[in-house]
């Protein structure tokens, strides 16, 4: 069961035009420039703009389409947007309680969302009492407690302080993942998204420039020259069996040497293939991506380095990574795999 969107918009300078399927599962996130069509795309696929030119498809269910209109409610749609769109005479609880009530079934807890949002405190408060940080998080809330069938998100967390936007960030794929529930959201802060996502649509005025999954976006323009990264999914050799985690790496936190390294305070030393070069975004330099049991991922050396390590495609070398750039808290058990 996939989620299929076809249609055309018109905006202001353009027309926003897609086709697309969306898995069913995990977290797509959308990404471009400001204006490009981001947010009217996620209009669209909640069921805000009521427009004959778009069809719209959730597995076997016809949201949409010439001759047939499903509303939000109908489509059972988590939606959060940046406007926490909170209904300001009622209390936090209420609030929570007008999607819960309406849901069909409960695959979530009131208590645990309460808990895990943290805005048990807020509940006999009104939104105007609350800060924008405050109204996101109960937006956020109320959102899950519906019951979504598939959960909508809009720069959800852009007035959060960044240890309890990281919180929500490691929530929501905690949610995505533990009930197969399908998220797609917009936003701005591509580190979240190499984070938690597993498909990313790249949109650039009105147009779907790419898609597909993450790891894959990763290695290919324009990502690939945006982030000089990569997200490398665990357990790999030298971690615990259990672990199930990803890790992202940064082209600027690994080097490379011909051999491993006996007396170095990079504890992390894999042996890798050169699988290709890329330019970078800086004439000096070059982007070498590397293939590590199936995985890939960058370093970021000097064309000079290059050229004295007579370095080319194909060939065996060994990768050094700073255990500090393994950005993930598993990072400390990656230990020398040479």
């Amino acid at each position: 069961m996939s989620l299929y969107v076809k249609g055309s918009v018109p905006l202001q300078h353009f027309a926003l035009q897609f086709d697309l399927t969306l898995p069913n599962k995990g977290i797509t996130a959308i990404v471009g420039p400001s204006g490009s069509g981001k947010t009217t795309l996620l209009e669209v696929i909640a069921g805000l703009r009521k427009t004959s030119a778009v069809k719209i498809r959730f597995g076997k269910q016809q949201w949409q389409s010439a001759s047939n209109f499903m509303g939000l409610a109908e489509r059972r749609m988590g939606l959060v947007l940046q406007d926490p769109m909170l209904f300001p005479h009622l209390t936090v609880a209420d609030n929570l309680r007008y999607g819960w009530q309406r849901a069909q079934q409960h695959f979530l807890s009131w208590d645990e969302v309460i808990q895990r949002c943290g805005v048990a405190e807020l509940l006999e408060q009104k939104p105007p009492q609350l800060s924008g940080g405050q109204q996101q998080r109960v937006a956020f809330a109320r959102a899950l407690l519906a019951q979504p069938q598939v959960l909508l998100l809009d720069e959800p967390f852009s007035a959060l302080d960044e240890a309890t936007r990281q919180h929500f960030v490691a929530y929501l794929r905690e949610v995505s993942a533990q009930h197969g529930l399908p998220v797609l959201w917009v936003s701005h802060q591509l580190t979240d998204i190499a984070e938690v996502s597993d498909y990313i649509v790249l949109l650039s005025r009105g147009k779907i420039t790419s898609s597909g999954a993450l790891v894959e976006q990763l290695r290919h323009e324009p990502l690939r020259s945006m982030l000089a990264m990569a997200v490398m999914a665990t357990p790999l050799p030298g971690l615990d069996e259990d672990a199930s985690k990803r890790l992202r790496i940064y082209a600027r936190d690994v080097s490379i040497s011909l051999q491993p390294v006996s007396h170095s305070s990079v504890r992390n030393q894999l042996w890798s293939t050169i699988h290709a070069v890329h330019e970078s975004s800086h004439d000096a330099e070059c982007l070498v991506e590397l293939e590590y049991h199936g995985q890939y991922f960058f370093a970021l050396i000097s064309n000079a380095a290059w050229q004295q390590l007579a370095l080319s495609v194909g060939q065996r070398v060994v990768a050094h990574i700073k255990s500090a750039a393994l950005h993930h808290p598993v990072s400390q058990q990656l230990e020398n795999t040479c």
